[in-house]
């Protein structure tokens, strides 16, 4: 399985940490791949910002906004996940949110 996130979701006024703590759970406990979906020619810099805080550890790949990807979609609209931020007050939702998705696709 596949998570695509937004890639604003990594910059304040969502928390880095928190991106990192999703993508920690998905990968080891959904056996799902992250990936990053950002506008094009931004993808080193995120690659960048993301490494700066140690949350590119969980991310399997940076693809630009017009790659074709299936999967479950996190990000502020036109996602099956819908979030302005992730932060400490939402992150346990959104993976809650995941591990419905998952279960469901089995």
């Amino acid at each position: 399985m596949v998570i695509i996130y937004n890639c604003q979701l990594t910059e304040p006024p969502s928390s880095i940490h928190c991106f990192r703590d999703v993508t920690l759970f998905a990968q080891i406990f959904l056996n799902a791949d992250n990936v990053l979906k950002c506008p094009k020619g931004t993808r080193s810099s995120y690659w960048k910002w993301i490494k700066n805080f140690g949350a590119h550890d969980f991310v399997a790949e940076l693809i630009k906004d017009d790659d074709e990807q299936t999967g479950i979609t996190v990000g502020f609209e036109k996602s099956n996940i819908i979030v302005d931020r992730l932060d400490e007050v939402n992150y346990g939702m959104v993976i809650e949110n995941l591990k419905k998705y998952i279960t469901y696709e089995f």
